[in-house]
């Protein structure tokens, strides 16, 4: 190992990570169900329209960090540089109506799309579960069907397709035959509060790693609060995967 290794395993050891957030000067403005990778970067065409994450609800941000962005536009087969750190905003626009939209298809789809998901539904028909979910519960095809709805009733954020629901968790317990609302899922959680994690720092062939716990959940790309095991202090990190943090940067903002 190299001295300059050996120094930089011992200020992460010691003093942990912190992600340098760095918001940009202006919110990108969506109106759709998802957050498209052309709408974060200079990708165009069809890798452009790849689906990286779920909007969130009208009037409200989401924050998306620069290396997920990173690794979506890779896997896209378009590699970009972006600000190590950088968290880029994404607002939906207040007025946005939630509209069905075919899932589109990409590289990593080898499984055929699930038969509810290319149905085409009644009128008054929406996609409701067939068996209750619990607060953190992912949402699968088999626990989907379209139920006809009652159309004098009003939920607002009301989801009418059943793609919306792919990756998608419970925020709270959802009853079997219920309606369901944006307000009601989230894109499941890659790391839990409390379930041990690793926390890594890289940059090029530089890889650094320390066992962290979890301090909430997050999806990919999401912020988490994470506890350095060997300083037993805690820090700001995305969620990259399974198990999985983050950060950008050595200078310690530990708290």
């Amino acid at each position: 190992m190299t001295k300059l290794s050996r120094t930089l395993f011992a200020s992460l050891a010691l003093t942990g990570l912190a992600l340098t957030q760095s918001v940009a000067a202006e919110d990108v403005v969506i109106s759709g169900d998802w957050v498209r990778l052309s709408d974060v970067s200079n990708v165009t065409g069809t890798p452009g329209d790849r689906q990286i994450a779920a909007a969130p609800l009208p009037g409200q941000r989401l924050p998306l960090a620069s290396e997920f962005i990173e690794a979506q536009a890779a896997a896209a087969g378009f590699p970009i540089d972006l600000p190590d750190g950088e968290m880029v905003w994404v607002t939906r626009s207040a007025n946005a109506v939630a509209t069905p939209q075919p899932v589109a298809a990409t590289p990593q789809q080898a499984e055929p799309i699930p038969v509810i998901y290319q149905d085409e539904p009644a009128e008054n028909e929406v996609p409701m579960l067939i068996t209750d979910a619990r607060r953190g519960d992912a949402i699968t095809p088999d626990m989907i069907s379209y139920e006809a709805m009652n159309p004098n009733r009003r939920i607002q954020g009301l989801i009418r397709a059943a793609h919306v629901l792919d990756g998608m968790e419970a925020t709270r317990t959802i009853r079997a035959g219920q309606p369901i609302a944006m307000r009601d899922i989230r894109p499941v959680s890659v790391v839990r509060q409390g379930d041990p994690i690793q926390l890594v720092y890289q940059r090029g062939a530089l890889r650094l790693v320390v066992s962290a716990r979890a301090l909430n959940d997050a999806a990919e790309g999401e912020p988490v609060r994470v506890q350095n095991l060997q300083s037993n202090r805690s820090m700001d990190a995305i969620a990259w995967g399974p198990g999985e943090a983050r950060v950008g940067s050595l200078f310690s903002q530990e708290g």
